[in-house]
C-alpha cells in the first residue's frame, strides 16, 4: 500500500466510514467507501531512473485522482504534484482542476500511465488503454441512474454511452469503474448495464419529448414519473435523479417548440 494511502486507510479502520483500497496494477490503486460504493482512482507517477538525472525532467511524484471525495486533501498525503479529473460535475476540492473541453480527446501521461480522456457535454470518460481500465462516471452503474445534462436532449447522453460501449469491446477490456456503483471486470455485465441506460434514457424521450412539445405542463409527466425507473433503480437517490433528468428533458424540449413557434 502507498504511503499516501495509509492515512485514509487508518481513518477508515476508526470508525469513519468502510473503506477499502485495492491494487489494480503498479502505481494505480482504488479507493472504494461507503454503500453503494464510491471509487475514487489514484493514477500515481514516479520518476524513472533516467528522468531523475536528466536535468530537464521533472523529478517530482504526481498523482492524478479520478473522482475524489471532497475532502481528500484532509484525509490524504497527497504530493504537491497533485491534480484532480470528475467524470461527473466538478467538485471543490482545494486542488488543481484537469480541465476539458466537451466533444474533444486528451491525451495524459502519468508516469507509466497513459490516459485518453473524452470530454462529453457535462461528463468525461478516462481510459487506459494499455491496461483496458475505463471510467465511465455516473454512465454503466448498477446503483445509479446517467444524469441528463441541463440543455440536453439526452442525444449526448445515448452518444456517451455508444463511446462507452466501443471502448468495453477492446480487446484489453480489464476492469469498469462508475463512479458510483460496483466495480465489475466481466465485460458481458458491463454492457449490459450500458444497454440499461440505454434503454432507460430512450424511455424518457418516448414519454417527456412528445408531451412537452404538445405543451404538456410538466406536473403531468411526474404522474408518471416512478413508472420511468427501472425495477432495480427505486432509491430515494434515483428517483431524485429520474426527476432532475425529467425536467432537464421538459425543458429543453419546451423551449425548442416555443422557439420554433409561428412568429417568434
Amino acid at each position: 500500500m502507498s504511503d499516501l494511502l495509509r492515512l485514509s486507510a487508518t481513518v477508515g479502520a476508526a470508525g469513519g466510514p468502510a473503506a477499502k483500497i485495492t491494487q489494480l496494477f503498479a502505481q494505480l490503486e482504488l479507493f472504494t467507501e461507503g454503500e453503494p460504493p464510491a471509487h475514487t482512482l489514484f493514477v500515481q507517477g514516479q520518476p524513472t531512473l533516467a528522468e531523475q538525472y536528466n536535468p530537464l525532467q521533472s523529478t517530482q511524484e504526481q498523482v492524478l485522482l479520478i473522482d475524489p471525495p471532497s475532502d481528500v486533501a484532509e484525509r490524504f498525503r497527497l504530493p504537491a504534484a497533485t491534480a484532480v479529473l470528475f467524470t461527473s460535475a466538478p467538485n471543490a476540492v482545494g486542488l488543481p482542476l484537469v480541465q476539458t473541453k466537451a466533444g474533444g480527446v486528451a491525451h495524459l501521461r502519468i508516469g507509466q500511465h497513459f490516459l485518453d480522456l473524452y470530454a462529453q457535454q457535462a461528463s468525461a470518460v478516462v481510459y487506459l488503454p494499455a491496461l483496458g481500465i475505463l471510467c465511465g462516471g455516473d454512465f454503466g452503474s448498477d446503483a445509479i441512474l446517467p444524469a441528463v445534462a441541463t440543455g440536453s436532449t439526452g442525444e449526448a447522453e445515448l452518444g456517451t454511452l455508444r463511446l462507452l460501449a466501443q471502448l468495453v469491446k477492446q480487446r484489453r477490456f480489464q476492469y469498469y469503474i462508475s463512479r458510483i456503483g460496483t466495480l465489475s471486470g466481466n465485460g458481458v455485465e458491463v454492457m449490459e448495464r450500458l444497454a440499461a441506460d440505454v434503454a432507460y434514457l430512450h424511455g424518457l424521450r418516448r414519454v417527456v419529448l412528445p408531451l412537452a412539445q404538445q405543451g404538456a405542463l410538466f406536473s403531468q409527466i411526474e404522474v408518471v414519473a416512478n413508472s420511468l425507473l427501472p425495477t432495480t433503480r427505486r432509491t430515494a437517490a434515483c428517483q431524485e435523479q429520474n426527476l432532475h433528468n425529467l425536467r432537464n428533458l421538459y425543458k429543453n424540449a419546451s423551449s425548442e417548440t416555443k422557439a420554433s413557434a409561428p412568429g417568434r
